[in-house]
């Protein structure tokens, strides 16, 4: 089973931090930013980043909840790493399907 969790993080400029959060994991991950869209892979998970109008949607998927917390993780110090300070950034686990 897939856990699918998911986050929303508020940016006047959501696509320029979705490819700032990219390009600073690009060196240890595998990473895409294209279209207003990308994604991070860390190993056995993988999040995907999606600029919207009020921010930047993030989806996490993983086979289990240790490398569904890496990916979190993984991700979330990016954005505190573009930000230049600690982020509260609220994941959502979703039902799975």
């Amino acid at each position: 089973m897939t856990l699918h969790a998911q986050a929303l993080v508020y940016s006047d400029d959501p696509s320029a931090l979705g490819e700032r959060i990219v390009g600073d994991l690009a060196g240890s991950y595998r990473t895409e930013w294209a279209a207003e869209a990308g994604s991070v892979n860390v190993p056995d998970a993988t999040c995907e980043l999606h600029s919207w109008p009020e921010g930047l949607r993030l989806d996490a998927f993983a086979e289990s909840s240790a490398a569904l917390d890496q990916v979190e993780n993984v991700v979330t110090g990016a954005i505190d790493h573009a930000a230049g300070r600690a982020s509260h950034i609220d994941w959502y686990l979703r039902p799975s399907s």
